[in-house]
This record gives structure tokens, C-alpha cells and sequence, in this order.
């Protein structure tokens, strides 16, 4: 997906958060903030994906404001109300898979755009209705393969994630897949380290960067090679479909998401938050 206008107030919103929470300095976060805007307005014209011009934006911030990980706080933050968000819930972890696949859209609804006691009251009271609702196919295709790459997004959606990770993974061979260095609220594998989470996670691989989404032309070769191997490729969240969307994987991608924002529920040709569970 490309960027359009709409992108803009964006990626303006996103440059300025990350220079905010990267520093208290006033004068040092002026000139993070200054340098993720020239990133914007060298790239936006261009038609870039949105995630590409995010990654670059978010490395000048924090090189320009020293902090390696503006979001610290806010992953650890997301991460403690998912877990407690599940835990009011009640998820049945041997729910069926149609259920399990509901209960990781849900998670989707954690955005650090979003004020979390708002998120954490829609999720407990949500009942996840597909826009799109591809899940009997995915159920089919699963019958007949043997690797399933998961691909992560936000941290605190690791939560809902584990669930269903773990009844694929009595089915098949499972990749969960985050990132090697930290971007947004994006879930890495420090973070499931400090979590204690990776022995649930199962065999974890990163994409061996610090961008948005699955970059595959920035991505490491062993997540490049990953990718191609796998059957079948659950991609959670805008951003993976921001990049895997310009990809040519052969209908073989099943995206997870909820549109939260206006160009990516046009390119999906849904309303706005609705749930999508959908091949496209």
C-alpha cells in the first residue's frame, strides 16, 4: 500500500510522539522532532509505503534524541493491560481455532495512538465481527501444511497471540516473527525476553530490522528465506499489511487486522475498524 494524503497527519503525529517520549530536553527533542519532519518531507512526496517512510523518520528521532527505544515505557505499559485485559476476559485457551483466530483480532485493538483505558474497554466488551471473514479457508489450508510464519505487531497483542500460537503449533511447524530492533510499539525479541515470554512464543525468528511491518527488501535473509518457505503467512496488523500488500507471495498471506485508519480500510475496501481475517 501506498501513501496517500491522508498518510501525512499521520506520520506527522507519529514523528512527534516518538520525539516526544524520546526525550524531556526541550531543545534536543526540538531537533528530533526536526529531524523526523525533513525525513517526512524528503520521502512523502515519493509514494513511498507509509511503513518505509515511518522506519526512516523514527531512526532520525532517536539518533537525533539518543534514546534507542522511545516506547519502552509504553510497550511495557500496553503489555501489562493486555495481559490483564485476557485475564478479565476469561479466554478459553482451548477454545477452537475459529475462536482463537477471533481472540488475536482482538488484540489488534491495542494502538498506542489510543488511550488504553479506551482500547481495554472495547476489547472487554467486544465480540470480534468479521468484516471479511476468511477463517474457513485458513482452517482448510491448514490441513495441508507445514510451516505457518506468524508475524507479529504490537507488543501487548503477544497476549492474544499465545493462544492461538499455541494450538497451531499442535498442527504444524510455527514461526512467530518480531522485530530485532525496536520501532513504535512494535513487539521485539527483547521485549518477549523481559516478559519471560519466549519459551510460549515457541521458535521465534526476527526480521533483522527496526522497520514497521515485514520489509522483506530490508529484512534479513533468513526472514527473507522464512517467508518463501513457509505454506502459509498470518500477518497481524496494518503495518504487515502495508508492506506485505506491495509483495508478490501468491495468496499464501492471511492478514489479522482491524483498519484503524482511513487509507488502509479504502486499499482494504472495508469501513473503518472494521475486523478483516481475510487472503487479499
Amino acid at each position: 500500500m501506498r501513501v496517500t494524503d491522508d498518510c501525512r497527519p499521520c506520520l506527522e503525529k507519529l514523528i512527534a510522539t516518538t520525539a516526544y517520549l524520546a526525550t524531556e530536553d526541550p531543545a534536543r527533542r526540538e531537533e528530533a522532532l526536526a529531524a523526523g519532519l525533513a525525513v517526512l518531507e524528503r520521502f512523502f512526496p515519493r509514494g513511498e509505503i507509509p511503513t518505509r517512510i515511518a522506519a526512516e523518520a523514527q531512526r532520525a528521532v532517536r539518533a537525533a534524541a539518543g534514546n534507542p527505544d522511545p516506547f519502552a515505557p509504553v510497550k511495557q505499559r500496553e503489555m501489562t493491560a493486555a495481559a490483564s485485559i485476557l485475564e478479565r476476559l476469561g479466554a478459553n485457551r482451548d477454545a477452537d481455532l475459529p475462536a482463537l483466530v477471533a481472540l488475536a483480532a482482538l488484540g489488534n485493538a491495542v494502538d498506542f495512538f489510543r488511550d488504553l483505558d479506551e482500547a481495554a474497554r472495547e476489547m472487554t466488551a467486544a465480540h470480534v465481527r468479521f468484516h471479511v471473514d476468511h477463517r474457513p479457508e485458513f482452517l482448510a489450508r491448514l490441513e495441508r501444511v507445514r510451516t505457518v510464519l506468524y508475524v507479529a505487531d504490537n507488543a501487548g497483542e503477544v497476549y492474544f497471540d499465545l493462544p492461538l500460537l499455541r494450538a497451531l503449533r499442535a498442527r504444524c511447524r510455527v514461526v512467530y516473527v518480531v522485530k530485532e530492533g525496536p520501532v513504535q510499539n512494535d513487539l521485539t525479541w527483547l521485549d518477549l525476553e523481559r516478559a519471560g515470554l519466549k519459551c510460549k512464543a515457541g521458535e521465534v525468528l526476527t526480521t533483522g530490522t527496526d522497520s514497521p511491518g515485514l520489509d522483506l527488501n530490508r529484512a534479513s535473509a533468513a526472514c527473507r528465506e522464512a517467508f518463501a518457505a513457509a505454506d502459509l503467512v498470518l500477518a497481524k496488523g496494518m503495518g504487515n499489511y502495508e508492506t506485505l500488500s506491495e509483495v508478490d507471495h501468491g495468496g499464501k498471506v492471511f492478514y489479522l487486522l482491524k483498519a484503524k485508519c482511513g487509507p488502509v480500510a479504502r486499499a482494504l475496501g472495508v469501513p473503518r475498524d472494521a475486523y478483516l481475517a481475510a487472503f487479499c
